[in-house]
């Protein structure tokens, strides 16, 4: 297990907004976030979906989901009541689990699709020539394996800036959907098959 990449993974979850929806505020805080990122970090070695920045900086998580194929088993139960138990409170996964039902609802229910995550760099590296190197690099190795396997791609944000730059590299927003705090989310899809690959070899 990486220790540093899991670090990297819960200081990032510490300043978006959906780290407010999944980790309970409490004095448990950052031991909560550690949790949250173990177990993304574990989910996404189990989907074969970590990539990292080559200088180990930044870290996406990219994965090939088949609806027909994406049945729980007993061991995800357990994973479930993990997190409620030691990331969300229990009162608070029960918001999450509703918000989560939407959110997937508007993804394809039949056909694979590759699923952008999460990405998030070292915050020491943040603003500096290296977290633009290491998010660049990550960027190009979701687009060319998306490519390469021919699916298209989804992903959400709420921060209106990550939008634009999903946006600026050929996703479209195929849904918004002002949540209960009144944020608004965007639904994001990379349609593969009849697009260029956007970033150069």
């Amino acid at each position: 297990m990486s220790e540093k990449t899991i670090n990297i993974i819960a200081e990032a979850f510490k300043v978006i907004p959906a780290g407010n929806h999944l980790v309970k505020q409490d004095s448990k805080r950052d031991i909560r976030y550690k949790k949250l990122a173990t177990y993304v970090y574990h989910n996404a070695i189990k989907k074969n979906g970590l990539h990292l920045s080559s200088n180990k900086e930044g870290v996406a998580v990219a994965y090939v989901i088949d609806p027909k194929n994406n049945k729980k088993t007993f061991g995800d139960y357990i994973n479930d009541l993990k997190f409620a138990f030691g990331v969300s409170g229990i009162k608070n996964a029960i918001a999450i689990a509703k918000r989560q039902k939407y959110i997937k609802s508007q993804r394809p229910k039949n056909e694979p699709y590759m699923y952008w995550e999460f990405s998030g760099v070292n915050p020491n590296y943040q603003g500096m020539d290296s977290a633009t190197f290491s998010m660049a690099e990550l960027r190009d190795k979701v687009y060319a394996e998306t490519h390469d396997k021919k699916l298209p791609m989804y992903s959400e944000t709420s921060i209106r800036k990550n939008m634009i730059v999903y946006r600026r590299y050929g996703f479209d927003i195929y849904h918004e959907w002002t949540m209960p705090d009144g944020s608004t989310m965007w639904f994001l899809k990379y349609d593969t098959l009849n697009k260029e690959n956007p970033i150069k070899k």
